[in-house]
């Protein structure tokens, strides 16, 4: 590129722990072709007489000077030390790649792994109308379709009954502000539109909506229901008397999603928030059977803004990796505001797995990167 960078961060990987080189380097500016001066450095003494597989990675973020950002990494690199090689170390000749044949079990000592890294992504709220693909700001903040929604979703935020938001005239008594409670959700035809364990921030999706809630929300003992510190009943049909709009409280609950039906029959979900769950896991490539065994992850992700690198070092619970295991590195939570407009900016996720091949080829291995986008229509 011919446009200097702005250095955010710089972080050096490896199996005796992170070397973080941000104070050293943040706000440095590197120019088209340029090296950085004075380069990092770290030590880190290596016991010679325990057989390792030694790692460093490098990951670096930065801006340009218009705020647009970027990030690269380095080459993976992996040394093993306190191994004599054995005296049948084959020799391959420089010319020629290995030839790899379709056969159900390959050879392990002349075929390299192939690893597969997968960045899942899911919204789990908004009744399944809402994807990673599909995250749109709501249409409308009040319901005012006529009858019923399909569907309301409420997150529990603590509060009394005095602090409520709502315009709507309702019973309401007591104060719920625990970090965790028990809440009961039953309609007007006495449908249990929620019974369980309910921790402070939880997205209540309620389905079997009709024209009013009868809510309860208690202390929780040994894993029940215990004491009563909250009670509420109020409207939840879409109509102007009701005046359901999004972020709305109702004593301790807050209305974030409304679900309604339009001319064409077709679901229409107004968030006020996307839940996001992104999963950083790893499998083997579809077809391989050659096991893996991974030493070591890094994923940097986030709002475009602010992506915050991370790595995932061993042991792991599969490993090594065979056809029908997938290596769970990580799970993170994302809450988008669709309404403030804060989630427009876009979200991104990568992540790189390195792996190995098991003895006798361990020198030998395989890598993958896999991405995903997220944008806010």
């Amino acid at each position: 590129s011919r446009t200097p960078a702005i250095i955010n961060s710089l972080v050096s990987t490896t199996n005796y722990g992170t070397f973080n080189f941000t104070d050293q380097y943040f706000e440095r500016e590197i120019g088209p072709g340029q090296t950085l001066s004075p380069a990092p450095t770290f030590d880190v003494v290596i016991d010679l007489t325990v057989v390792t597989n030694n790692i460093v990675f490098t990951l670096l973020t930065a801006r340009n000077s218009v705020g647009n950002l970027c990030s690269g990494a380095s080459d993976f690199l992996s040394f093993t030390t306190g191994l004599a090689l054995p005296p049948n170390v084959p020799t391959r000749a420089p010319t020629g790649a290995p030839t790899r044949t379709p056969v159900p079990t390959p050879d392990p000592e002349f075929t390299d792994c192939e690893i597969q890294p997968i960045v899942d992504c899911d919204v789990t709220n908004g009744g399944g109308l809402l994807g990673c693909d599909n995250i749109v700001r709501p249409a409308t903040t009040r319901c005012l379709t006529g009858g019923a929604p399909r569907e309301l979703e409420f997150i529990y935020r603590g509060g009394d009954c005095a602090s409520s938001t709502t315009s709507q005239t309702f019973e309401c008594n007591g104060d719920a502000n625990l970090n965790q409670v028990w809440i009961t959700v039953i309609s007007e035809n006495q449908n249990i539109l929620w019974n369980r364990i309910t921790t402070r921030g939880t997205f209540m999706d309620l389905r079997g909506v009709d024209a009013s809630a009868s809510v309860t929300i208690s202390t929780v003992v040994n894993g029940r229901v215990g004491t009563e510190i909250q009670s509420m009943v109020f409207a939840t049909n879409c109509t102007e008397t009701s005046d359901l709009n999004l972020l709305d409280t109702f004593g301790a609950l807050e209305l974030v999603e409304f679900t309604t039906v339009d001319s064409n029959n077709f679901a229409v979900a107004n968030a006020a928030f996307a839940n996001v769950e992104i999963t950083y896991a790893a499998q083997l490539q579809s077809g391989t059977s050659l096991p893996a065994n991974v030493i070591v992850a890094n994923s940097v992700g986030g709002a475009n803004d602010n992506l915050v690198p991370d790595s995932y070092f061993g042991p792991f619970d599969a490993n090594p990796l065979g056809p029908k295991d997938t290596l769970e590195f990580a799970k993170e939570n994302y809450v988008l505001n669709l309404l403030d407009g804060s989630a427009l900016v876009g979200y991104s996720f990568e992540l790189d797995v390195f792996a190995r091949n098991l003895p006798p080829n361990q020198l030998n291995g395989c890598n993958g990167t896999s991405t995903q986008e997220i944008t806010v229509g």
